[in-house]
């Protein structure tokens, strides 16, 4: 039977914009009719449910506990829908429980959820957790979202040695110019030059939404919204390209 593709987004430091890029990237393959689950995997600050103004009674530590406790009955109790075929894995509310999490119950929920998707997208934070490592196991690529700042560059070019050394082509490089509105001080040449690597991907500096606070107040996803598809067509282009490109490579 045919499993879900499995892309983890992750990063090397916090504020890239990475569960944005995430969700959009969601967003990108509901719109091409592709049934899509985020998981999100930032145990201990994941607000993905919260930016989507989902209401949830049970999150990723209560899938675990009732796996652990054998009182799981369907992963579907725990998933919760959005829009447009998207779902939502919501991560733990108690930031407390983050650290009881046993890493090997990602083995059984990824067996339950890949015959019931077509793609997954796992969402993470920075850290090179227990539980983020298995999700790299398991994922197919994994997309590291960058911006343009000294500390981001030095930590790619950590990460990509450590992915070279482990002969690894699962790394994804996507450079967020949305951010902020200056594109930032290195060039293209500098960047690749500081990570020893190329940058597979650059979302636009068009892609800056003024009224952000006002969207993710409203629960939306940019690029499910037709006005911000309109106004940011070069963005939606690379977002397309990166979902038929990872699905094509795959």
């Amino acid at each position: 039977m045919k499993k879900a593709k499995i892309y983890t987004i992750t990063s090397v430091k916090g504020g890239t914009g990475k569960t944005t890029f995430a969700l959009n990237l969601a967003a990108t393959y509901a719109l091409n009719k592709k049934k899509v689950l985020v998981i999100d995997l930032d145990v201990a600050a994941g607000d993905i449910a919260a930016r989507l103004n989902l209401e949830y009674e049970k999150d990723l530590y209560l899938c675990y506990e009732d796996m652990r406790n054998h009182t799981f009955d369907a992963v579907e109790d725990y998933i919760y829908p959005y829009k447009q075929g998207i779902d939502i894995l919501p991560a733990p509310k108690d930031p407390r429980n983050a650290n009881k999490m046993e890493a090997s119950f990602l083995s059984y929920l990824f067996s339950k959820v890949s015959l019931k998707y077509d793609v997954i997208l796992v969402d993470t934070n920075h850290l090179l957790s227990p539980l983020n490592l298995l999700a790299f196991d398991y994922s197919d690529k994994i997309l590291f979202v960058i911006n343009n700042e000294c500390m981001n560059l030095k930590g790619m070019r950590t990460m990509s040695a450590i992915f070279e050394d482990i002969e690894s082509n699962k790394m994804v490089v996507v450079l967020n110019d949305s951010t902020k509105k200056t594109n930032g001080e290195y060039s293209i040449t500098d960047m690749k030059n500081v990570m020893k690597r190329e940058i597979d991907y650059r979302v636009p500096q068009s892609f800056f939404q003024k009224k952000y606070d006002k969207y993710v107040m409203n629960g939306t996803i940019f690029l499910l919204e037709k006005k911000i598809r309109s106004h940011s067509s070069r963005a939606l282009k690379v977002f397309q390209l990166i979902a038929r490109s990872l699905l094509k490579e795959d």
